[in-house]
Order: C-alpha cells, then sequence, then structure tokens
C-alpha cells in the first residue's frame, strides 16, 4: 500500500474523516475489505469478489463527488467519508449517512472498520468517527433525527449506550449473515438528545 496525502473533510483529535475519490481506491487497500468475510458479515456485501474496478464504479455511481459535498447544494446519493488515523496515515475505516430526507429532516448512518487491521485504540476510532459524522449532520447540515441499524441486540445495546441512540423496532428475520437469518434493529437519534451528551 502506498502512502498518500488524503484530503481531511472532518477533523478530530485520533481520526481524520477524508474524501473519497480515484486516488484513494487505487492507491489504498479499500476495495480489499469487501472481500475479507469478517469485515462482510455484517453487510449486504461480500456475496461477489470485489475489485478496484467494482470500487471505482461504486464512488461513481453510488457516492457523491468531492465537489457536491463541498458545494451548497444538497447531498442526493450518499456522504461517504474514509477513516484516516492520523498517527499512521492509514485508511481503517468508513462512514456513511445516506436516505437524506429534506423534508423531515432525517437520514441514516454507518460504519464500517477494516478488521484485519491491527488496531490498538479500534473503539476508540470507531467513536470518535461516528462522532464527527454525527456532529455534522446535526450541526452543520441541520438534520433533526438519525436512524442507525444492527443486526444482532449486542450492537443494538452498544450503539444506545455510545451514542444515546434508542431502539425503536425490530424488523424479524430481516437480514442475512452465516446462512440464517437474523432480526434488524432500528435506532433513532434526536439532535435535542445529542446536544444533552
Amino acid at each position: 500500500m502506498k502512502k498518500i496525502k488524503f484530503d481531511s473533510f472532518l477533523e478530530g483529535k485520533f481520526v481524520d474523516l477524508v474524501l473519497l475519490d480515484e486516488k484513494v481506491v487505487k492507491k489504498t487497500d479499500w476495495y480489499q475489505w469487501m472481500n475479507h468475510k469478517d469485515n462482510t458479515d455484517l453487510l449486504d456485501v461480500g456475496k461477489f469478489p470485489n475489485t478496484i474496478n467494482d470500487q471505482l464504479l461504486y464512488l461513481k455511481n453510488n457516492l457523491d463527488s468531492k465537489k457536491t459535498i463541498l458545494g451548497k447544494g444538497k447531498i442526493s446519493k450518499k456522504l461517504q467519508l474514509g477513516i484516516v488515523v492520523k498517527e499512521t496515515n492509514t485508511l481503517v475505516g468508513m462512514v456513511a449517512a445516506y436516505n437524506f430526507n429534506y423534508f423531515t429532516r432525517t437520514c441514516t448512518v454507518a460504519l464500517i472498520t477494516d478488521l484485519k487491521k491491527n488496531l490498538k485504540n479500534r473503539l476508540q476510532v470507531f467513536k470518535e468517527s461516528q462522532d464527527l459524522l454525527i456532529d455534522h449532520l446535526f450541526f452543520k447540515m441541520n438534520f433533526r433525527k438519525i436512524y442507525s441499524g444492527a443486526i444482532s441486540e449486542e450492537l443494538s445495546k452498544l450503539t444506545e449506550r455510545i451514542w444515546g441512540f434508542k431502539r425503536e423496532g425490530v424488523q424479524k428475520e430481516h437480514g442475512y449473515v452465516n446462512g440464517k437469518y437474523v432480526d434488524n434493529y432500528i435506532l433513532g437519534l434526536f439532535k435535542k438528545d445529542w446536544k444533552k451528551k
């Protein structure tokens, strides 16, 4: 993996959230994450091999461009940012916001970290990355409520405990993981509750 200069968008203490482009696809191992079973067990991807070309198509077709993200217009696709550990300048994960509803001022968030990478402070990286995105959505983009999901009760409780999300429902046997159908827990977080936290 070649070292690259990332374009920081949101800066934290331990991580930066960076803009994604062809350079990130071609000079990091991002596309390989979707070929690692531990990374994709909890996702809808990973059923077929992923290549650099697949990742370039994903970038073009599914994510809003740098120009759109940095502009003053509405984001219509997905706001996805890379998680880069400052100390090592290494891309270790992604945070995303999508399903933007500008009428109800709601959206959904998700996060993935590459489990192949040996991070001594994975939970710290995980928390700060999501905190930065949530702050941005509430206080810069003026959303009033954020949704998240979890395919296990354990992950649902972790999301509730760390970020203050509240469980709003359960979709019974909604996801398919390791050959069996699992429940999907739907969680919501209001801006007013995030402010208190």
